[in-house]
């Protein structure tokens, strides 16, 4: 076959223009009535962002800047927006609107009857679609709404299981710092003290105090001895038949009035270091050693009036006067031991006190860790309260979808001219079929006969 020109093509359709106008029609008619017959369907658009910084305001902890009110942008970025386009296209989230929306089938959500994108500003735009305008203004905008409740409860489980530990920390915390406390406690009613520095200068001040009372002792024991000795060699002048030396002073009795009077020197020593001597329990030992003093006086007295007859009025002087400085030898002798006594008690008290302030200092300071510690996790504690109360604000909608107007489907004006182009392209073709089965039509007809005729041969 011969290539037709141009004209002979436009000569084609022009001798067959009533079958593409008719095809044509056709269509267009058709597609227009179709389109009135189907129901319509109406498309509602919410858009949002997820902003770049998240929403991160606090209650308690961090006060600098914490509650500082910033611009909200979205993401300048694709990549992080196909995490979000998955939670929309995701079967929990068209659960939660399902709920909201029994008439919907969950496959309609997740397919046909949503559809969300990107826009170039960098917004997530969701389409929901429904036969009645309100319904699907109320399922885009439903989206958003459980987008965002998704997302935060996402991050509430495991703020309420920080909330679980911390709650168990604090717990044992206070057990731990309890427990610490106490066993202070008992270390400073066993060493009784409490200001371990105010108690160490206390205690050289008194060992001090009672060495320079033990030196002013010792001095006045000497003085004693010298008047003892004077004394005698002046009995012996008076009475030179008397032998003192060979006079003892002393008897089981005075033995336990000297161990009663060291005793109450030593009890009496002890209470000036804790008290005052105007304390009752001093006052009451101060009388009692009053009265060994004087029983001892007695019994010295009662053994020397047993050993020796007076012959005249200074020799009973020098007697009395010798008794009076064995009484007081006795005295400082009881002090001096006492004093001792409680010198050896302050001198292991200051040794003592070292390892005792480590302890207590130790312990002082696991308490205070402990307190901080407990502080800081009530702190953390009540913001997680807070932010698990707070309704954590995801997604910021731009536009909120509005009931349409108009459907989005069908449009007859859209449908009638893609049938009217379809109808004419159809048309065309159709023509130049019929071109084509006239065009070799003789030629199969002449391919017929030599057909026959060979079969006939």
């Amino acid at each position: 076959m011969d290539e037709n020109s141009l004209l002979e093509y436009w000569y084609i359709l022009y001798s067959r223009k009533w079958i593409i106008i008719v095809v044509t029609l056709s269509a267009t008619i058709s597609a227009w009535v179709i389109s009135g017959c189907l129901p319509a369907v109406y498309e509602a658009k919410a858009v949002f962002f997820v902003p770049e910084d998240p929403d991160s305001t606090t209650f308690f902890s961090s006060p600098e800047g914490s509650m500082i009110r910033a611009p909200l942008v979205p993401i300048a970025k694709e990549d992080p927006h196909g995490a979000y386009i998955g939670i929309l296209k995701s079967k929990s989230i068209a659960e939660l609107v399902q709920k909201k929306f029994p008439h919907k089938e969950i496959k309609d959500l997740m397919r046909k009857d949503l559809a969300f994108t990107l826009s170039n500003e960098y917004f997530l735009e969701v389409y929901a679609r429904d036969r009645k305008p309100e319904m699907a203004a109320g399922i885009a905008n439903a989206y958003v709404e459980n987008f965002n409740r998704l997302i935060s409860e996402y991050s509430l489980v495991s703020q309420n299981q920080i909330q679980t530990v911390m709650e168990a920390e604090m717990r044992e915390n206070q057990e731990k710092l309890s427990e610490t406390m106490n066993v202070l406690n008992a270390l400073q009613v066993q060493h009784k003290t409490i200001n371990m520095d105010e108690e160490s200068k206390q205690l050289i001040a008194l060992k001090t105090t009672f060495s320079s009372q033990l030196d002013m002792l010792k001095i006045e024991n000497k003085e004693i001895r010298k008047s003892i000795l004077m004394t005698e060699k002046e009995l012996k002048k008076e009475y030179d038949l008397f032998m003192y030396s060979g006079v003892a002073i002393t008897s089981p009795f005075l033995e336990k009035l000297k161990d009663r009077l060291v005793s109450i020197e030593t009890d009496m020593a002890g209470l000036k270091v804790e008290f005052k001597e105007e304390h009752p329990n001093f006052l009451i030992l101060k009388k009692s050693y009053d009265e060994v003093k004087g029983n001892i006086r007695k019994e010295i007295e009662k053994i020397l009036q047993s050993e020796i007859q007076a012959p005249g009025t200074f020799y009973e002087d020098l007697r009395r006067q010798l008794v009076n400085l064995y009484v007081d030898k006795e005295r400082v002798r009881a002090s001096t031991r006492a004093t001792k006594r409680v010198l050896k008690d302050i001198e292991e008290r200051i040794i003592e006190l070292p390892k005792v302030k480590r302890q207590i200092d130790t312990l002082l300071s696991e308490s205070e860790s402990y307190k901080q510690l407990i502080a800081s996790l009530k702190v953390n504690l009540e913001e997680t309260k807070a932010q698990s109360r707070r309704n954590l604000q995801v997604a910021v909608l731009v536009d909120e979808a509005t009931p349409p107007t108009k459907p989005a489907f069908p449009i007859k004006w859209l449908n009638a001219s893609i049938a009217c182009v379809g109808g004419i392209v159809v048309g065309i073709m159709y023509c130049f079929f019929m071109d084509y089965i006239a065009g070799t039509r003789e030629n199969r007809i002449l391919r017929m006969l030599r057909a026959i005729e060979a079969s006939e041969r």
